[in-house]
Formats: structure tokens, sequence, C-alpha cells
């Protein structure tokens, strides 16, 4: 089952049946039906008519829960891969080529739990936060630091010097900023930068940085997977995963931004432009 589908809200399934339904009385045994009956939601997430509407509407977004919005927009991107057997890679600012990989990665999101996380993950990328953490400098000698949650290079740095669970958080944090901009943000990566949003401080931060983020990603999944509070979360198995199959985690998400996104991710992720 997926357990995202626990997130859902009131307003959700409200959502749902006004698109879906006409009369009062089928409203409400829809409701009824969908409430109790996941692995019947499961199926009507696919009606087209959902997506239509997630398509037409730009303020749809403060209307239902991120995780249905997210959710719809992620099996859209997992139909075009199945429907056309590949996807197109970035490899510069305007340069995109195919590469048939669309089985491989229908297969790496096969795992109801990897398309779990990847919803998950989106989400909290929504807002940005400041976490205060004390860092041992020697015995009984701590230092008060707080630092901002989209900073993948003082995380992954800070993971190093602090004891669990801030390790694995900082671990598991920073492969996440790594799988997002990636996925999200690709355009970022390589060649120039779109001169509207040159004075935004992180896509500076993140320019060139395209072959060197994915390694790093890899990486630090590796490590997060390998921590013992991973396997407390029973989470060490699906980092261990994404850490293996990184470049295809990320290609629904790219096919997302690329087709679905586009610019009104910047309002979206309006928090790292404040």
């Amino acid at each position: 089952m997926r357990k995202i589908f626990e997130k859902f809200t009131p307003s959700d399934f409200q959502f749902l049946a006004e698109t879906l339904c006409r009369g009062g009385e089928e409203k409400r045994a829809f409701l009824g039906l969908v409430t109790n009956d996941y692995d019947t939601l499961n199926t009507i997430l696919d009606n087209d008519l959902l997506f239509d509407r997630v398509a037409r509407d730009e303020h749809l977004f403060v209307q239902v829960s991120p995780y249905l919005y997210f959710e719809l927009l992620l099996r859209r991107a997992i139909r075009d891969i199945e429907r056309e057997s590949y996807t197109l890679e970035r490899i510069g600012y305007r340069t995109v080529i195919p590469v048939f990989d669309g089985r491989k990665v229908l297969e790496v999101l096969a795992r109801d739990a990897l398309r779990d996380y990847l919803v998950e993950l989106l989400v909290s990328f929504i807002r940005i936060n400041n976490i205060t953490v004390y860092i041992r400098r020697g015995r009984g000698v701590y230092f008060k630091k707080t630092l901002s949650d989209f900073d993948l290079d003082l995380l992954a740095e800070l993971s190093e010097r602090v004891d669990e669970p801030y390790r694995f958080i900082f671990l598991k944090r920073a492969g996440d900023i790594a799988l997002f901009v990636s996925g999200i943000f690709p355009e970022q990566l390589f060649g120039e930068l779109h001169a509207s949003f040159a004075k935004r401080t992180w896509l500076r931060n993140f320019r060139g940085r395209g072959e060197e983020l994915e390694e790093k990603g890899i990486a630090l999944y590796r490590k997060a997977s390998e921590s013992v509070t991973a396997r407390e979360y029973q989470l060490d198995t699906l980092l261990s995963y994404i850490a293996d199959n990184f470049r295809f985690t990320k290609k629904p998400l790219n096919v997302m931004t690329d087709r679905y996104l586009t610019f009104r991710k910047y309002n979206i992720f309006e928090a790292f432009f404040n």
C-alpha cells in the first residue's frame, strides 16, 4: 500500500470528488469508497481528468495538499516514460539527448516506497528551515551552530563532526538536496545561468556541478544507508537502492520539471528565492 495516501487531507478527497463526480449522492458514495479503500484510490488517481486540472489550474497547488499535487505529477511523468520508452538527458544548458533507459527507470520506480520517497522529498523543499546543533570540539566542549537545511556542502561537512542521529539526518538531507536539484533544476547545473535568475545565490552555488552533484548524491545516500539510525528508521535498504540507481531515480523528476512544472516551479519552491 502507498503510505503517501495517509498524508492526503479532506480537501484532497473533496477535490477528487468534485472533479470526478456529478451529484451529491455520487460524491458521498465516492468519498466513502476512496477514503477507506486505498487500492481503489490508487486506480482512480490515474484518471486523466485529475491531471488535466493540475495542468490547467496554476493555483491548484494552494487548494490541495502538496502530497496529492506531486503524486499526480509523478504519476503522469511515469506514464510518459512508459509510453515513450526513453528519457531526455541534459548535457548542457540548452542541449538534451534521448536516452533509451525507460525500461530501467520504470523498473526502479516500480517500488512503492521509492515513489513515496520522491513525493515526500518534493514536499520537504517547499520550505527551507534552520537547524541548531551542538558540535563537539573536545571533551565536554561544544559550540552551537545554526545552519540552513538547504546547504548541501555544509551539511555534508558537518556530518563528519556530529554524532548520531545528526549524522544520519545531515547525510540524508544532503543527499536529498543533490537529488532534488538534479531532478527539478537540471538546467541550472550547466552552462549559462538564465539572466532573470542570476541573482539567486542558491542557483549560483550549483552552477556547473552536474556530474559532481550526481556523484556526491550517490556517496551521501550510501553513507546514510550505512548509518545505525537508517536501520532504526527502516530506511537503510531504500537509501542504498537510491544510491545504486540515482541517475534513474531523478529521471521522472526531470520529466516533471520539463513538461509540467517549467517556470511554475519557481513559485512552488519560492522559499529558495526569499
